[in-house]
């Protein structure tokens, strides 16, 4: 099968429902793939900082879930059994009985885990040292080996889905929405979320290729990570209406690839690297919904000039929270997980994890050191949904909690006086928040998690605050022995103050300003034979 090649969707009969799945390169893509992807994605980077250091997956097992009619394996094998070729060192475990290989799930295993780092030797992954890969089919039948089936998700039954050991799921598969499914799909959609909170694993799931509605399965989850294409050629338009959390942002993340099936490998590629840097650091590092906003604050914009949010959308509606940058996340992750006070300036790229109860608040601040400007702040909350089972030890009944209700904002904390709020996200209806905010004048920043309302759960808080010298232009012209000064490029929001000096050896204050606009104009009350002049921005 060739990769472009269209598929015909096939239908999976349910009982009186159906759903149709179908992989994710059937859809002619928009763009074209950037020759090298893993030095856009920020690979190349974080290798050249860490060198041999660098996390390579080992350790991290994954499952890999593919639509098979019957073919589903990225190598073929019957039972547990070793990888061959570019897949050498890997050992696959078949959970959907024996089959033949399908090229769809080998070219997502490339990206996935794979022995090749380098695009120009053809399709590449950021982790080959992942080893343990349990494989699983979504047939196109009713059948007891498939995923959506009792093999692991047990939908329309009285039994939990099956515990998942592996720390990252890749779905390069999906279902379209349909209103006649809603109630199968909210079943399985359910599942998913309980196991992830109950197991702690991060389900990455790709969206469709081409411009049709976000798929119901399985990107329309909550707790999962939904991929598309830095070319925006995928699915867009928020989660439909006959779904739990209807409107819900997907994608939350893009890569620069050529088709979604792939996207979705890579960055359950990234996923496993941040697992594998985060064991060290305690269980809360290794947590989804750590993994997730460590993922989304690492992402950059740049690559798109309409990139957009509000305060009651957290996310671009076609891009997510940006491209995938791994050498972003990394550092994030390196930074460690920080306590939540108000008092103390915590590091620039790190995270924090905090259990509020309704009204409580988490306070981290942060610093933008004099002299310099604060050039982009970018903070990701994100939670799990609460599933529970109602009657534990006499069957399995999903009981739906209501959505935590957490929101961020962005504060400028002064020498004195009250925090200033520049920026919330307060979206009632996702399950993460974003604030991103550029150009930041120096001072100490308060980045404030909160819970609103709703049912209490864990969530994660990342950030990631880049810093550079600030420079404002400064211009001069004297008329007389009257000087003006016009200095242009300011930070809205920064307090400066002009000093002169006849002899450099000792400065006075001349004036004070808070920059708003961009540029501000002083001229001297006195006249003054010689001087010079300097500007110092202030906290």
């Amino acid at each position: 099968m060739k990769e472009g090649m269209n598929l015909n969707q096939r239908r999976i009969p349910r009982g009186s429902a159906a759903f149709a799945a179908c992989l994710l390169w059937q859809a002619a893509p928009v763009g074209i793939v950037r020759a090298d992807y893993l030095d856009d994605v920020g690979y190349r980077s974080l290798l050249l900082d860490l060198g041999a250091a660098m996390p390579t997956g080992a350790g991290v097992g994954v499952s890999q879930i593919e639509f098979g009619n019957p073919e589903y394996l990225p190598e073929a094998g019957t039972g547990t059994f070793p990888g061959t070729g570019i897949f050498a060192g890997k050992t696959f475990t078949e959970k959907s009985g024996a089959t033949a290989v399908s090229g769809h799930a080998a070219a997502v295993g490339l990206h996935f885990f794979s022995l090749n780092t380098d695009p120009g030797l053809g399709r590449a992954t950021m982790t080959p040292g992942i080893s343990a890969i349990d494989v699983y089919r979504v047939d196109s039948t009713v059948s007891p080996t498939s995923w959506t089936d009792d093999i692991f998700l047990k939908p329309g039954t009285a039994r939990e889905p099956l515990i998942e050991s592996r720390a990252v799921q890749n779905h390069s598969w999906i279902s379209e929405a349909e209103n006649s499914e809603s109630v199968t799909d909210n079943d399985l959609l359910r599942r998913l979320d309980f196991a992830v909170r109950r197991d702690g694993f991060l389900p990455v799931t790709g969206v469709n290729n081409g411009s049709s509605a976000v798929p119901s399965l399985m990107a329309s989850a909550y707790n999962n990570l939904a991929v598309g294409l830095s070319s925006g050629g995928h699915s867009t338009g928020g989660v439909v209406a006959w779904l739990d959390g209807a409107g819900r942002q997907k994608p939350e993340l893009v890569t620069p690839l050529d088709y979604t099936s792939f996207s979705t490998g890579l960055v359950s590629s990234g996923a496993a690297l941040l697992r594998q840097a985060g064991s060290a650091l305690g269980a809360s590092a290794v947590r989804p919904e750590t993994i997730k906003a460590i993922l989304l604050a690492g992402a950059t914009k740049g690559e798109f000039p309409g990139w957009t949010r509000s305060e009651t959308m957290p996310l671009d509606p076609v891009f997510g929270a940006g491209e995938m940058n791994i050498s972003h996340s990394w550092h994030i992750m390196n930074g460690g997980g920080q306590t939540a006070d108000a008092v103390t300036v915590r590091p620039a790229k790190a995270w924090g994890y905090a259990t509020l109860a309704t009204g409580g608040t988490a306070d981290y601040l942060l610093s933008v050191a004099p002299g310099t400007v604060g050039t982009e702040l970018s903070a990701v909350a994100s939670w799990n949904r609460v599933i529970t089972d109602s009657s534990p030890g006499t069957g399995f009944t999903m009981a739906v909690s209501t959505l935590a209700n957490y929101q961020l904002s962005l504060a400028r904390v002064p020498v004195s006086g009250a925090a200033v709020v520049v920026d919330q996200s307060l979206s009632p209806i996702e399950n993460l928040e974003h604030v991103y905010q550029k150009n930041l004048p120096s001072g100490t920043w308060r980045l404030r998690l909160s819970l609103a309302a709703g049912t209490s759960a864990p969530a994660a808080l990342a950030w990631r605050l880049e810093s550079a010298p600030h420079r404002p232009g400064i211009a001069i012209s004297r008329s007389g022995t009257v000087d003006s000064l016009t200095f242009s490029g300011l930070l809205a929001g920064q307090a400066y103050v002009i000093q002169s000096s006849e002899t450099l050896a000792s400065w006075t204050n001349e004036t004070t300003f808070t920059a708003n606009p961009a540029t501000f104009v002083w001229t001297t009350t006195a006249s003054m034979a010689r001087r010079f002049y300097r500007l110092a921005a202030t906290n």
